[in-house]
């Protein structure tokens, strides 16, 4: 393999890893404290509804470019230098749920074909609201992830405060970004991620994230 090759392939896995960790921040973020940036969480939500990667597209053109993973890219460069953050614990937790719950969806042809049905149908209500965070798609892609994900094992479970985890609008940012989260993963291992590359080539994860944050 080829030097610029390779870097392209770790280009890829980081971009997708920070884009999982930017979604189970602003998850982990609406838990404890009942607010998520609305440009990151838009960016998360708008990938949903991207076409599918041709074989030579970069990640980042699923998120209009890596500027809008500002935040995914600052977390996951933190947990990848083991940082101590008062968070790092629950945002490990929800990812390694997230990748975990992506590897048994790929053996699961039948919820495969229920959330591409169901996508597609939100995809076209996205359409006729013209906003991805429009209340109601959010509304649609939440409950689709409690009739396919949530049924699922490993369950995430989500932690914080039951003052805003109880209000419906919040539940149902939750699983929208989640599912946000859950494509990001399934990206990641499309690109040859891993449990050995997080364990062997965080270092060059992690520089490739301090270059992309460099060229924000």
């Amino acid at each position: 393999m080829s030097q610029s090759s390779y870097h392209s392939i770790i280009s890829q896995r980081a971009t997708a890893l920070a884009a999982m960790a930017q979604a189970v921040y602003l998850v982990d973020s609406i838990a404890r404290k009942g607010i998520a940036d609305a440009q990151d969480c838009r960016t998360l939500m708008a990938s949903l509804f991207s076409d599918p990667l041709q074989p030579d597209h970069d990640v980042a053109q699923l998120y209009d470019g890596i500027g809008n993973l500002h935040t995914g890219l600052r977390i996951c460069s933190s947990m990848l230098h083991g940082n101590d953050l008062p968070q790092n614990k629950a945002l490990m937790s929800y990812c390694a749920g997230l990748l975990s719950l992506e590897r048994k969806l790929g053996k699961d042809a039948a919820t495969r074909q229920t959330l591409a049905t169901g996508m597609q149908r939100i995809a076209n209500q996205r359409q006729y609201f013209g906003d991805a965070m429009h209340p109601n798609i959010m509304a649609a892609v939440a409950d689709l992830y409690g009739e396919t994900i949530s049924n699922m094992r490993p369950r995430i479970i989500v932690r914080g405060k039951s003052e805003h985890l109880s209000q419906q609008a919040n539940t149902r940012r939750v699983r929208a970004l989640l599912m946000a989260g859950l494509r990001a993963a399934h990206l990641w291992h499309h690109h040859g991620g891993g449990h050995f590359n997080l364990l062997f080539r965080r270092n060059a994860l992690a520089k490739e994230m301090e270059q992309m944050l460099q060229q924000i």
